[in-house]
């Protein structure tokens, strides 16, 4: 039956989240977008990182996770990640379940900058050889246009322009999923707007010899490129997974506050495809996570933690 009272209810908390959302967005938009974050400063960070002190390179971490925090891509998803966000879980599966051999290939997907990948590799050292230790992500590199001061991605999107004192973001956070409401992208019509007018302004050239590419990857990690385990490798969860792994993290990404469950079957079916036999498939959030190993060619569940159901990896998924 219809209920106008219930309407009511759901139209006003639909206004009011779409509200607050703007509200937010336009109040911190000054503090998030100063010019210090914008995202051609990387390459100046990165130099100074590479010489400094050990008291300049803390300082210098915390300008690049400001940095990437900010910096938002096509998809709606951001670099931002934490340094230690595994740490806790992965020292929880250690404890409890064990890998059959002792040279091990890790795929860590999506690595985001890699921040967390350094203790990662630390804590997994301590127990195995790690051969492998593949940083897996949609984007590992941007394109910086030091004459016009804009930012693209691989693909010649643009993602950033730079002005005086502030830059502006043409991709909003989650834009391409469905947790916003038709209220909240009517709100931020200007928005899109302007960002219409900076692509028609600032467009991307193939042929340009001037743009610099910049990896955005922690510091740390990019000095141990081509002298440690760690390698790049451009991956896309919902496409064939090239590679072997004995080890796969993959936090933040499936579950169902991003995709539905058949989206998340995907992608952990070919998670699955590229595990050895014998391999441990870690995956959840930083409060829930389930461990499967895989076995005669199945995920079997092998320990998990927290709210793990709340992730949408069922048993169904699972099986």
């Amino acid at each position: 039956m219809f209920s106008v009272p219930r309407l009511w209810r759901r139209l006003s908390k639909t206004f009011l989240s779409g509200l607050r959302y703007v509200v937010s967005r336009v109040s911190h938009y000054s503090e998030f977008h100063r010019i210090a974050n914008f995202a051609g400063n990387l390459e100046g960070v990165k130099v100074a990182y590479a010489t400094g002190s050990p008291e300049a390179k803390a300082d210098l971490s915390r300008q690049f996770d400001s940095i990437v925090d900010q910096l938002t891509m096509p998809n709606g998803v951001t670099k931002e990640t934490h340094a230690n966000r595994l740490e806790p879980s992965l020292r929880a599966v250690l404890s409890v379940v064990q890998l059959p051999r002792s040279n091990i290939r890790v795929l860590d997907l999506p690595a985001s900058t890699g921040a967390a990948s350094i203790r990662s590799i630390s804590q997994l050292q301590e127990r195995y050889h790690v051969t492998s230790y593949v940083l897996g992500d949609m984007y590992h590199a941007i394109l910086y246009d030091p004459v016009r001061q804009c930012v693209f991605d691989e693909k010649g999107n643009l993602l950033q322009v730079a002005f005086r004192f502030c830059f502006f973001s043409l991709h909003r956070v989650g834009v391409s999923g469905d947790r916003y409401t038709r209220l909240t992208v009517t709100l931020a019509f200007p928005h899109s707007v302007i960002a219409w007018y900076l692509r028609k302004r600032y467009c991307f050239s193939p042929n340009d010899v001037s743009y610099r590419r910049l990896l955005v990857i922690h510091p740390e990690i990019e000095q141990l490129l081509g002298q440690s385990a760690f390698r790049l490798q451009e991956m896309n969860v919902f496409q064939p997974i090239s590679g072997s792994y004995d080890l796969i993290l993959s936090f933040h990404l499936l579950h169902r506050n991003y995709f539905p469950p058949d989206a998340i079957f995907i992608g952990i079916t070919n998670l699955a495809a590229s595990l050895s036999e014998g391999g441990l498939l870690v995956i959840g959030n930083s409060e829930s996570f389930a461990v499967l190993q895989k076995h005669d060619g199945s995920l079997v569940p092998k320990l998990r933690e927290g709210n793990w159901r709340s992730l949408g990896i069922d048993c169904q998924v699972l099986m």
